[in-house]
């Protein structure tokens, strides 16, 4: 049985019009019988350590810190100890500008739509991320995760747990949720995300993360976590500033398919508790990352729309 639910007065504005229906027990019901990834844990950390080392200009010492922080380690030397060296970075994407990343004080909110072929093809033989942050230190990532040819996943990492692994469906049971798109002439798949993290009360904040639903073209609420925070500590750290990127495990890709993400857009809320309006993400807004491991731009809309080959 699903619930269509009412939008909350905190809820950020709908990027577009549909009702809201609660499928959580659904995804979780899901999530239990997925087979899991024992090595999904160090291969996440040893790439988001590798990613905040090869950043310029980056004071890293306070990034290091503040990320060993948010991942539940005591120090960075933990960090690295349980992160062995693995090839990882950018493979191309955006990072938040630190005016941007910071443009919000009582709520912050993305919606993208993810370019993700049920296969990469191409050389992938471990993991490939399509992932973003929506600012905040605190929030999640819901993204596509690749592990090799026949293993794509959609998955929700939230910052603010300490068990930070939440959802974790693959695409064979998903398939309501994928969408056919047309950009630039090419018919690519997608995923349609709105990904939230806002303040509900005083000192209590909610991560959500809704999936359109294309065969009933409506939004389903995937997963929602309740918890402890405030507008200084969303602002704080390095987690938070990167926007839609390629996340890399190996040195070198060729061959994939066409992958990225499209229409990205954030919205933010004041510290009177109003919303904005949704914004297409521009260049001004973001600069580009590409660790020269075989993307280039099939197209780049600067810089909400942007589609890879290789």
């Amino acid at each position: 049985m699903t619930t269509v639910l009412a939008p909350a007065t905190e809820q950020p504005p709908y990027p577009f019009e549909g009702d809201i229906t609660d499928r959580r027990s659904r995804f979780r019901s899901i999530t239990r019988t997925t087979p899991k990834e024992p090595d999904a844990t160090r291969a996440f950390v040893a790439a988001k350590l590798a990613t905040l080392r090869s950043h310029k200009n980056l004071a890293r010492s306070a990034a290091e810190e503040s990320l060993a922080a948010a991942l539940g380690y005591p120090a960075v030397e933990a960090l690295a100890a349980e992160s062995a060296p693995t090839p990882g970075g950018v493979g191309y994407g955006m990072f938040y500008t630190a005016a941007f990343r910071t443009a919000f004080n009582r709520g912050t909110s993305l919606y993208y739509e993810i370019v993700c072929p049920t296969q990469p093809a191409g050389n992938v033989n471990t993991y490939l991320y399509l992932t973003s942050t929506n600012r905040a230190q605190k929030g999640v990532e819901a993204f596509v995760s690749y592990n090799g040819q026949n293993d794509t996943r959609f998955k929700v990492f939230d910052w603010a747990r300490t068990d930070h692994w939440q959802t974790d469906v693959r695409f064979a049971d998903i398939g309501p949720y994928l969408h056919s798109a047309v950009a630039h002439g090419w018919g690519l798949q997608t995923i349609q995300v709105w990904n939230s993290t806002y303040e509900i009360g005083a000192g209590r904040w909610r991560n959500e993360v809704l999936l359109h639903n294309r065969a009933a073209n409506r939004w389903d609420l995937v997963y929602r976590f309740d918890y402890n925070s405030n507008p200084a500590e969303q602002i704080a750290g390095w987690v938070g500033s990167w926007g839609p990127i390629v996340e890399t495990f190996q040195s070198s890709y060729s061959g994939l398919r066409w992958l990225g993400f499209l229409n990205t857009m954030l919205i933010a809320r004041d510290s009177a508790g109003n919303w904005g309006n949704w914004g297409l993400l521009g260049s001004s807004q973001s600069t580009v990352r590409n660790d020269g491991q075989g993307f280039t731009p099939l197209f780049l809309d600067p810089n909400y729309s942007l589609v890879v080959k290789s």
